[in-house]
């Protein structure tokens, strides 16, 4: 979200885009000198941190009632001449630690000269910030709430450990399927165009992305999928289990690669002879292919769900569902 001008901040409002865990709306009057108030803004900066971060911007007002809480109204004008770009910066490194690196503060002038609304980009840190009240603080929901022990020590080992999330992308191949020469025949002797038919492979591209702060080595995947979805012939010797009333089937994926070494004859025709497989690590925020899951053809996917699991070196184990309709889908055509 880039928000440098006033404009910006209208559309903000005139959008209704709610407060979520990476924004938050701030009123004029959060700004204070005294203890208190630093100590709020020391723990909304350090929670955006220590969760996901985020943008906090200070001189956009909430609506009082209930039922439009965490919606913005309108646009309230922080005093620059009591509260400027310095000071703002100033009590922030002051009052959590350790320091906020990277921490961008932006001045947007409104109507007044001396209006002005803070724009404050906080990053995801790798390590846990402590507030000025020494807690340490996470982002809930629309909630500033403190950290459990298990949390914080989760937050600082960020940078120890890699974190392998799974993506998925369904790719749609068209292609023409070419009529029998009898009926393109039959065709042709009565004057009638050959009626191009099209037909579509569904391929499910399995990826995992090092969203941690070092690389990995080993990775294992394992991937849940309904019956209904799957090219039968593809994956019909695997076992078929009950989840939910549903059939499903396990599949295994790894970040290891065959490299070819070279090509045997036999015959009339050639083999391709493989090194060894090995791991190919992930580095930190890229990302692998693993799988190419084949799907069934001509098929419309809707509320299916996916489930899978991830091990990572000395990682715990992450899991997580997709619902096949919420999958990107990358659309391909070839005439043939």
């Amino acid at each position: 979200m880039n928000i440098v001008s006033k404009s910006d901040l209208d559309n903000l409002i005139l959008n209704q885009i709610e407060e979520n865990l990476n924004l938050d709306y701030k009123s004029a009057e959060s700004l204070g000198k005294s203890p208190g108030k630093k100590k709020e803004l020391s723990k909304d900066v350090s929670a955006f941190a220590n969760s996901d971060g985020g943008i906090i911007i200070y001189g956009i007002k909430e609506f009082d009632e209930i039922d439009k809480r965490h919606l913005p109204e309108k646009i309230d004008p922080v005093d620059r001449t009591e509260y400027n770009k310095e000071w703002l910066e100033q009590v922030i490194n002051s009052n959590i630690s350790p320091r906020i690196d990277e921490i961008r503060i932006t001045s947007i002038s409104l109507n007044d000269q001396n209006d002005v609304a803070y724009v404050v980009e906080i990053p995801k840190s790798t390590t846990a910030h402590q507030s000025s009240d020494f807690r340490y603080y996470k982002r809930f929901n629309f909630e500033i709430v403190a950290m459990n022990d298990y949390e914080v020590k989760d937050v600082m080992n960020r940078n120890k450990s890699p974190k392998i999330e799974i993506l998925f992308e369904l790719e749609k191949f068209k292609y023409e399927v070419k009529s029998p020469l009898g009926q393109i025949s039959f065709q042709i002797q009565r004057d009638v165009e050959p009626k191009k038919e099209y037909s579509t492979l569904n391929t499910l591209n399995v990826y995992g992305r090092n969203v941690g702060g070092i690389f990995t080595n080993y990775v294992n995947c394992f991937i849940e999928l309904p019956v209904s979805i799957l090219n039968e012939k593809e994956y019909e010797y695997r076992e078929t289990f009950l989840k939910d009333g549903i059939e499903y089937k396990r599949l295994f994926c790894d970040n290891t690669i065959r490299e070819i070494k070279e090509l045997v004859s036999s015959g009339l025709s050639y083999t391709n002879k493989y090194w060894p497989s090995r791991y190919d690590p992930i580095l930190p925020e890229t990302r692998m292919h693993f799988e190419g899951i084949k799907l069934k053809k001509d098929f419309d996917f809707g509320g299916e769900k996916l489930f899978w699991e991830v091990y990572a070196d000395n990682s715990t184990k992450r899991s997580g569902e997709t619902i096949m309709s919420d999958i990107k889908v990358i659309k391909k055509q070839r005439e043939e």
